[in-house]
């Protein structure tokens, strides 16, 4: 009998590489040293680039003159992101250095039992309250304490660079008032200050995040002019303008991502609110993302959703045993906790191709995909990303 992950990657899928990947490159910054940065260097500037996947990068460098001579001056690598590929279940893995199975931020929405209700992500802050920690609060925060963030941050030449709508949301989480950060307003404002820190004396680690490409890509599609032209206009300034300015004040760039993306249209859209029959076996409506949808169904009727499953999605997803995808090793951890356990629902269906799941909850608009970027599942597109160093 084949395993999950055999049967993954033999259908073409990138099964995650927990050992190489975002999270462990996080967490080997924070400890100052590790298999993938190398010995410890005095100055480290960690830049997590939105949507960069490894195959974009490489579009990128076949679309300018100028980064063809990438090679010459940084070290490109490939490494993998975490499962699901989604933004706010990598940078929680990336911050806290917890596996998804250990977090269990798996996508959005997804059930909080805390809240009594379906969250979107997004729209809550990525780290506990500073009343939360402390137990002045009975509000329990979905998200972990960002370990990772916080052994870096506590250092006094720690400085987090995070894009201004971020920083707000989390000003008043437990992890920002125990690090530095400052936030910037558009990639012009990141760019000079990245340069002009790049020459301060104050701080010797500085975590980055920039999220324009992925936006690009989500608005026009990684293969369309538009999408490819943003992304390489960026990289060309960045090693124009910052890694020349880093090099000659003693640092070490270290650029990464947290996904990449696939194109789909309207055509690859699938509605499950059309398809009654398969949620008929369902106690709840479905969540995650997209291209990663969980299912939790009644109990005594697993076979007959999974048959019914077959019959109409077979030739667009792959359905698995939510249990046996936690025992495969997928989310990271082998084993997941009670307490956490139910977010992984009874199944999890994962797409083929460029398709999508669409549900629309009550109140919910009608979707459309023209030719739009989209990420969360297994796609070496997805999964499969950069590590330059230089």
């Amino acid at each position: 009998m084949h395993s999950i992950k055999s049967d993954l990657i033999e259908k073409g899928f990138a099964f995650p590489d927990y050992g190489s990947s975002n999270m462990e490159l996080a967490k080997e910054v924070a400890d100052g040293h590790g298999k993938l940065i190398g010995g410890k260097r005095k100055r480290r500037f960690l830049l997590f680039i939105d949507g960069l996947g490894y195959d974009l990068l490489k579009s990128a460098i076949s679309n300018s003159r100028q980064l063809k001579g990438i090679s010459s001056k940084m070290q490109v690598d490939k490494i993998s992101t975490v499962f699901p590929s989604f933004t706010p279940t990598v940078f929680t893995s990336i911050d806290s250095g917890k596996t998804p199975a250990e977090h269990g931020i798996i996508g959005s929405p997804i059930p909080i039992r805390e809240y009594g209700m379906m969250k979107d992500m997004f729209s809550i802050p990525w780290s506990p309250s500073v009343d939360e920690v402390s137990g002045k609060s009975e509000t329990i925060s979905p998200f972990p304490i960002s370990d990772n963030l916080l052994k870096a941050g506590r250092k006094k030449d720690f400085l987090y660079l995070q894009s201004e709508q971020v920083a707000r949301k989390n000003a008043q989480t437990y992890v920002y008032n125990n690090i530095n950060y400052t936030g910037y307003i558009s990639f012009d404002d990141f760019l000079f200050q990245s340069m002009d820190l790049a020459e301060s004396d104050q701080y010797n680690t500085i975590y980055a995040y920039i999220p324009e490409i992925d936006h690009a890509q989500h608005q026009y599609a990684k293969s369309s002019r538009l999408g490819l032209g943003i992304t390489t206009m960026m990289l060309e300034r960045l090693m124009e303008k910052l890694l020349p300015k880093l090099k000659d004040n003693g640092w070490e760039l270290l650029m990464s991502s947290d996904h990449g993306q696939v194109s789909s249209k309207n055509d690859d859209i699938i509605d499950l609110n059309a398809k009654s029959e398969v949620l008929k076996y369902l106690r709840s409506p479905p969540w995650g993302t997209d291209r990663v949808m969980f299912f939790d169904t009644v109990e005594g009727l697993s076979e007959k959703f999974e048959k019914e499953f077959s019959r109409n999605f077979s030739k667009s997803f792959v359905l698995y045993d939510s249990s046996e995808a936690i025992k495969s090793g997928l989310f990271g951890s082998t084993k997941v906790s009670d307490s956490l356990r139910y977010r992984f629902a009874t199944h999890i269906a994962i797409s083929k191709h460029n398709k999508l799941f669409h549900y629309r909850y009550p109140g919910g608009k009608e979707w459309t995909s023209e030719l739009s970027g989209h990420h969360g599942g297994l796609s070496k597109e997805e999964m499969e990303i950069p590590l330059l160093k230089a």
